[in-house]
């Protein structure tokens, strides 16, 4: 008998620690609304709309690949985010790394996610959107 009350109790707690509310899921998934170079393909201008609650604040992480050639061309960086609780724009920029590639014109894989810290934690929506860049 025991045995089965310590059971159920252990699974009440675990669906209370499930259910908690965390900023990963107090915010909407981003999607990205503009991504345009920065000199000569050296950086990408990311624009990403979310929604987040009021009081969350952290960033966004971005991540981009486009193919060059038989190579592919990578940049990586983050922006600021403060949380109002209304649709917002997160901008970033990221930099190209290293390998002498520049990012061009064009379609473009772009990923990345939130990282949004409160009370409770931090957390956020991950995404990845195929993008044309443009100048």
């Amino acid at each position: 008998m025991r045995r089965i009350i310590t059971t159920i109790a252990l699974l009440g707690l675990s669906l209370f620690v499930v259910l908690a509310p965390t900023p990963a899921s107090a915010a909407s998934d981003g999607e990205i609304t503009s991504a345009t170079l920065v000199a000569r393909g050296v950086a990408v201008d990311v624009s990403v709309a979310v929604t987040c609650q009021s009081g969350l604040s952290g960033g966004v992480e971005l991540i981009i690949r486009q193919r060059s050639g038989d190579r592919v061309a990578y940049a990586s960086g983050w922006g600021p985010v403060h949380c109002t609780g209304q649709p917002q724009i997160a901008t970033g920029r990221a930099w190209v790394e290293g390998g002498g590639l520049v990012i061009k014109p064009g379609v473009a894989l772009i990923s990345g996610g939130f990282d949004l810290c409160g009370d409770v934690g931090c957390g956020g929506p991950r995404f990845e959107q195929t993008f044309r860049i443009t100048r």
